[in-house]
């Protein structure tokens, strides 16, 4: 997020809001709320929608095979009378033929059937084809019109000539109606089949429909709960950069979004507030030490000074000049002391720059000289040179390694040691830098509570329990640790773990949601 305050646009991502905006709304939850809403109830209501449309298509679809099998069913009726009156028709025929009798009763078979066909005339050639059924009433009517002639023939020779063309026409009826029925008994097989087999089909679409519709939210809801998982980790590590949109809409999280920006400024503020009360009680730990460092230079100015006032007349011109010079060295040396004090006391905001380890660390100590002089500590430095530049704030990393030395002060009597080393880490990418005491150690049961806000084991006077906690927030926002090693009896070994700038970078953006 690139944020330029002044009277340019402020610009986050793709979305650019003038200052106007700003200062009536932060710019991280304008981002959040200018997305179009799609939220999770509506997604809910959409998959459940799909379901049901899918469910109504198959039932519909069901209604509309069970009304056509049913059609089937009713005109497979007809077809099978239709055989069964071209059947009987035959068989009276042969009695006719045979015994000269039932020809009327083949007659009123024969009609009964091209009722049957006349009426299911649009359905049978929906089945067999227009040419189809055009054959069958063609052979119908033939075979009627023979069976007619036979009738009128007056003796039984010339009904004897008519019976090959009675029996080609009467076949050819049973083959067609037989063939009939048995395409129209196979259709209805195939759709009993084919509803046999559509629930199961039904179903097993239906799973991997509910199935990919689960996946797909629950992926949706748990990525974003891990989300703010991530977000409550890093906010606990004292990173409170806000929470920008990644996704193109917003939902029921947007708002827990707007909550958690409006969590982390506060923190944030709270945070700061930590920083610099527990800097002016280091400041006032420090005063004490710069108060007799100042003492000496101060002393000498007055002593020369006065020097110079009751001895200006007789003194020559050169040692009126040397004297002088001495005032003012002097003065300078007094002035670089309060000016490191006040650089150090100072209230600012992060300035994250690349900067030389062993110079940080010499004002650092240059700092707490006095007051490490006056307890009767040993403080050594081993530095390693040409490490690489690390990537911070001065004055907070400096405040890091004052509370540092000043509680291992605290904790070492008289004569005590404390050793400062820096190195590059195991850790691909940072230094290492320890500060190391010979003290009495730290309890296995107290270690891991150090870092706990307001935890102390300095009498009431001498401590709030804020140092280690301030300070492993100071440098996890400036993306390294601390870390503590210690023995009853052994010392205690702080080690800060701090980023190198090997190459030109700039402070990451903030993360998104």
């Amino acid at each position: 997020m690139n944020m330029m305050y002044g009277d340019g646009p402020i610009q986050s991502g793709d979305l650019n809001f003038s200052r106007h905006d700003l200062d009536k709304e932060y710019v991280e939850d304008i981002a959040l709320k200018s997305r179009p809403i799609i939220s999770i109830r509506f997604r809910l209501f959409l998959a459940f929608l799909v379901i049901f449309a899918f469910s109504m298509i198959v039932a519909l679809w069901a209604i509309y095979a069970l009304s056509e099998i049913q059609a089937k069913i009713r005109f497979l009726e007809a077809a099978g009378n239709y055989l069964a009156e071209i059947q009987q028709a035959r068989r009276f025929e042969k009695n006719f033929l045979l015994y000269g009798t039932n020809l009327e009763d083949s007659l009123e078979h024969v009609r009964t059937a091209e009722n049957i066909l006349q009426k299911n005339k649009d359905t049978i050639e929906k089945i067999l084809g227009r040419n189809s059924i055009q054959g069958m009433s063609l052979q119908l009517s033939n075979y009627h019109k023979v069976l007619e002639k036979v009738g009128e023939a007056g003796d039984t020779d010339e009904r004897n000539r008519y019976e090959p063309e009675l029996r080609e026409y009467g076949g050819q009826l049973v083959s067609d109606a037989t063939n009939f029925v048995v395409k129209e008994r196979e259709a209805v097989e195939d759709a009993l089949s084919l509803s046999r087999r559509v629930p199961f089909y039904f179903l097993g679409i239906l799973m991997v429909l509910i199935i990919f519709i689960t996946s797909f939210l629950v992926k949706n809801i748990l990525s974003t709960l891990n989300r703010f998982l991530e977000y409550t980790n890093r906010i606990g590590e004292g990173d409170f950069s806000p929470i920008l949109p990644k996704r193109k809409y917003r939902d029921e999280f947007s708002q827990l979004g707007l909550a958690f920006n409006h969590m982390i400024r506060e923190l944030d503020k709270r945070h700061k507030i930590l920083i610099e009360s527990h800097k002016l009680r280091a400041v006032g730990t420090l005063v004490a030490g710069v108060a007799h460092e100042l003492n000496n230079p101060l002393n000498n100015t007055m002593l020369t000074a006065s020097l110079l006032e009751e001895d200006f007349g007789r003194l020559p011109d050169d040692e009126k000049l040397d004297m002088v010079r001495d005032i003012i060295q002097e003065t300078e040396r007094s002035k670089v002391i309060v000016r490191n004090l006040l650089d150090f006391a100072r209230a600012s905001e992060y300035k994250i720059v690349a900067m030389n380890l062993d110079n940080l660390l010499e004002n650092s100590m240059r700092l707490v000289h006095n007051r490490v002089k006056l307890a009767k500590i040993d403080l050594t430095m081993k530095l390693t040179p040409d490490l690489p530049p690390v990537h911070g704030d001065e004055q907070a990393l400096q405040q890091v390694f004052i509370n540092l030395v000043l509680n291992a002060v605290d904790a070492l009597p008289p004569r005590g040691k404390i050793t400062i080393t820096d190195s590059k880490s195991s850790q691909a990418g940072f230094i290492e830098i320890k500060v190391s005491d010979n003290g009495a150690g730290i309890p296995e049961h107290i270690l891991p509570r150090i870092f706990d806000p307001f935890f102390t084991t300095k009498v009431k006077e001498k401590g709030t329990g804020l140092g280690l906690s301030v300070s492993q927030g100071i440098v996890r926002r400036l993306g390294g640790d601390i870390t503590v090693e210690s023995r009853v009896g052994s010392g205690t070994i702080f080690t800060v773990l701090l980023p190198t700038t090997e190459v030109p970078s700039s402070v990451s953006a903030a993360p998104n949601s």
